[in-house]
């Protein structure tokens, strides 16, 4: 092999192992699957081309009461790329796979909460849920001893799987749940 084709070889070995190192440095900054303990590092914010929007995974502070309600009102006070936060919607199996795929955690509160008094499903950003919809529920969602209580509203969140880790489907739970983690979405229609 002449000294060119040597040295042309060696250089694009450089260009891919540079690239690939920049990719590995790239997931070693953003592949953090869970916030910090302390909260002052979150999971993300994570680009989803399904939905347009970017997802974020934060984790409540310790002295907060940690519902969804208080986690409601985080998410909105959270902006991205100049886009108010909310917790996330997930309207569509494919945003349900990306958050599945890149979120790990306990439990973890999304913007949908069920109405006891219209028997409706919403989501923050005003959707109802109708038979038509996506969904992802657990098996436990037809649970009778779940109640609304006084707010009249059930929560909704991710269930994390006990074995995996993993936060897989969707729950209901009574208003006065308490989990640190919440997911929320910037959605910027695009990158």
């Amino acid at each position: 092999m002449t000294f060119m084709k040597k040295a042309l070889c060696s250089n694009i070995f450089l260009i891919i192992l540079s690239m690939m190192m920049s990719v590995v440095s790239s997931h070693a900054e953003v592949g953090r699957k869970t916030p910090s303990h302390d909260g002052t590092v979150s999971a993300g914010p994570y680009y989803n081309p399904a939905s347009k929007s970017y997802f974020e995974l934060l984790r409540l502070p310790r002295s907060e009461k940690q519902n969804w309600q208080i986690a409601s009102n985080a998410a909105q006070k959270r902006s991205y790329k100049n886009t108010a936060g909310r917790l996330a919607v997930v309207k569509d199996l494919a945003t349900h796979q990306f958050i599945t795929r890149n979120f790990r955690g306990g439990n973890i509160w999304i913007g949908l909460k069920y109405s006891c008094r219209s028997e409706t499903l919403t989501w923050v950003d005003g959707t109802k849920i109708t038979d038509a919809s996506f969904t992802a529920w657990a098996p436990q969602w037809a649970r009778t001893h779940v109640r609304c209580g006084p707010k009249g509203y059930m929560p909704i969140y991710y269930r994390t799987s006990p074995s995996t880790g993993v936060s897989a489907r969707w729950q209901a739970s009574g208003p006065e749940k308490f989990f640190p983690l919440y997911l929320v979405e910037f959605p910027t229609n695009g990158e």
